[in-house]
């Protein structure tokens, strides 16, 4: 098994509202990791925040603040969760965002969304620290196969903008307690990978062409509500029941 705790990078999946879905679904991936299974999702925007984050760091943060050092280190806030926040300034952490087009930064620099101010919050509970900052910064992307790349041809003071966040003692206190509500889930979910029913690719095909009906797990209206599972390979499914006529 492997250890896994929940993120400040994905603490807005699992404070969203609604019927559950999204939280659950963000429990399900942690339970996949926990016992070896992670999907690769990443994109060309998200390769692009990656390989972006330093030159932001250097360009933009370093000559704005002196106390500032890269970190992108993990720190505990206890048993099951945690944040890696990008950089400290004195201690403080500095969370790091290189949208992909000029439309999404206009967009989150006029409001940053939701998650963001939920991940800087969680941040600052891992860091102890009263204040803690978003940084946006805009850059072209490279094209596959482009030799004369160029930066936008637009000052470098407007293409970044810094928001300052103060401690919301409220938000700490709801990320606590969802995450000890979430904690059991993860566990029960674990169990439920565990004990799934192992089914070979040509049993799982001809079962569907006679009448059997399986979806991916996070299709499923509420994961929670499942007692059993299949395992095709590295996949796993719930039984769809037919429709009541």
């Amino acid at each position: 098994m492997i250890k896994t705790t929940f993120s400040a990078s994905r603490i807005g999946e699992l404070l969203a509202g609604g019927q559950g879905k999204t939280a659950n679904n963000y429990i399900l991936d942690l339970a996949m990791q926990s016992i070896g299974i992670k999907d690769d999702i990443s994109t060309p925007a998200m390769k692009h925040g990656i390989a972006n984050q330093i030159n932001a760091f250097e360009k933009v943060v370093k000559p704005l603040y002196e106390g500032a050092e890269w970190h992108d280190e993990y720190i505990k806030i206890n048993d099951f969760c945690g944040a890696s926040p990008d950089i400290l300034n004195y201690g403080c952490p500095m969370d790091i965002k290189c949208p992909f087009t000029i439309d999404q930064y206009l967009e989150q620099i006029a409001q940053p969304p939701k998650k963001y101010y939920q991940q800087v919050q969680m941040q600052m509970m891992a860091c102890k620290a009263d204040t803690g900052h978003l940084v946006y910064y805009l850059t072209k992307p490279e094209e596959w196969g482009e030799e004369d790349w160029e930066e936008y041809p637009f000052p470098l003071e407007v293409r970044f903008k810094i928001f300052e966040y103060k401690k919301d003692e409220e938000l700490h206190d709801e990320i606590l307690k969802k995450v000890e509500e979430s904690e059991p889930k993860k566990q029960q979910l674990i169990s439920l990978l565990l004990d799934a029913e192992i089914m070979g690719v040509e049993e799982f095909f001809y079962k569907q062409i006679n009448g059997n009906a399986y979806r991916k797990l996070k299709e499923c209206s509420n994961v929670m509500n499942l007692t059993k599972c299949i395992r095709v390979k590295d996949n796993f499914y719930y039984e769809k029941k037919p429709s009541a006529s």
